[in-house]
């Protein structure tokens, strides 16, 4: 994109952030990790107003941060992508969500530096909600279903269905999800 066409849709789009650049600033600690994941692993102002105006999946996980009450005055200035639906007691710094379009994550908690992207669903089976450890990869259309636990260091392949534990470290993929690496 053409540098100065770039920098008047910044411009324009700082104006309708003002409110979430007020709550970024109070809640840095909190959102910056998310940011660095985003843009440029630099969690600065100019790159928070880039991610909010280019990456609406990551609108998600900044209204998810601040909370639902406090989120529900700003979401109309800055809508929030419709189809990701998140609904976990927790998430780990340092979530990225890309293109997370038609996903629904519904764990029992979800650990740091998490990466999902679209049509992945993690939701409620057997025995309950999942537990994701951390820097888990959960890759295009996967399904994790039930009271399991993800380990740490794992990555579920696209279109996997994973319905038992996952060991630390472990690439899993296929119906049903099997250790590939």
């Amino acid at each position: 994109m053409n540098p100065l066409t770039q920098a008047i849709i910044l411009s324009a789009s700082t104006v309708r952030l003002l409110p979430h650049i007020i709550i970024y600033m109070a809640k840095r600690k909190r959102i910056a990790p998310d940011v660095e994941k985003v843009q440029d692993h630099n969690a600065t102002v100019g790159n928070f107003i880039k991610a909010m105006t280019r990456e609406h999946t990551f609108r998600n996980l900044f209204y998810y941060r601040i909370g639902e009450y406090a989120s529900i005055f700003i979401k109309w200035l800055c809508p929030p992508e419709r189809t990701l639906n998140i609904w976990c007691p927790s998430i780990g710094s340092g979530a990225h969500l890309q293109h997370s379009y038609a996903t629904y994550l519904n764990a029992e908690s979800i650990g740091d530096d998490f990466y999902c992207l679209q049509l992945v669903t993690v939701g409620n089976g057997k025995g309950g909600r999942p537990t994701i450890g951390n820097n888990v990869r959960i890759l295009t259309g996967a399904t994790v279903f039930g009271g399991i636990h993800i380990g740490d260091n794992v990555t579920i392949g696209a279109n996997a269905v994973v319905l038992h534990d996952i060991p630390d470290g472990w690439t899993v993929a296929g119906v049903p999800a099997h250790r590939i690496g």
